[in-house]
């Protein structure tokens, strides 16, 4: 199960792009690059599924006996991805970004490539650095879950160091190919995050659920030990 969904999740990775490239092509971009399209539409879903998966992993712990401070960051996890897919459907930080940023001319000085507004995204990822060791210290017991997650802070690093960068410095052409392969990297680094989760709860599952032919085996030995009379 484990391998399936894996193989699985990437299949998804490499097919969603093809698939939209190839539906508007020759503008191959129109699907993937602008905000508000079906590329953002399965990122809004896929962190929705992540979050999902992050409170049914605080769940699990609760029923397991895990103390709440195990259990917290679990929740802020699946807190914290719905409102990324809230911003990923919606676009908010590019409206609030577009509509009162840029106009003002609101930046940081000290970081002369991002554009005027464009430090929304920086912020985030700051916060998600912050709370990077908790998260590691949670799905440390699975490595796979362990790999899935620097996998996704990699491809995260790339798409926000990508998306800083003021797209006036780039042509047409050149802003079509960056934001189209942003989109394909934020991508990736959900489907990431989403792995590193299900992974840590199918494990979770398979420690704390008894399996059908334990199960089974359990039965047999308590009809064995006490036989009707």
């Amino acid at each position: 199960m484990r391998r399936g969904g894996v193989i699985a999740l990437a299949a998804v990775g490499v097919l969603w792009p093809a698939l939209l490239v190839a539906g508007r092509w020759p503008q191959w971009w129109e699907w993937i690059a602008p905000e508000l399209t079906p590329m953002t539409w399965l990122q809004s879903v896929i962190l929705v599924v992540a979050g999902a998966g992050a409170l049914l992993v605080a769940v699990v712990l609760r029923l397991a006996g895990v103390p709440a401070v195990g259990r917290r960051i679990w929740w802020l996890l699946g807190a914290g991805f719905g409102a990324l897919a809230v911003d990923e459907r919606f676009a908010l930080h590019e409206r609030v970004r577009d509509g009162w940023l840029a106009p003002r001319g609101v930046e940081i000085p000290f970081l002369p490539w991002v554009a005027a507004g464009d430090f929304l995204v920086l912020g985030i990822a700051a916060i998600g650095l912050l709370l990077l060791p908790q998260v590691w210290a949670a799905v440390s017991p699975d490595p796979g879950a362990r790999a899935a997650l620097v996998v996704a802070v990699s491809l995260a690093l790339v798409a926000v160091g990508v998306d800083s960068i003021d797209p006036s410095t780039w042509t047409v052409q050149q802003e079509r190919f960056q934001q189209t392969a942003e989109e394909v990297v934020e991508l990736w680094c959900g489907l990431a995050l989403l792995t590193s989760v299900a992974l840590r709860l199918l494990g979770l599952l398979q420690s704390h659920v008894p399996s059908e032919r334990a199960s089974a085996a359990q039965a047999e030995r308590t009809t064995a030990g006490h036989p009707e009379g």
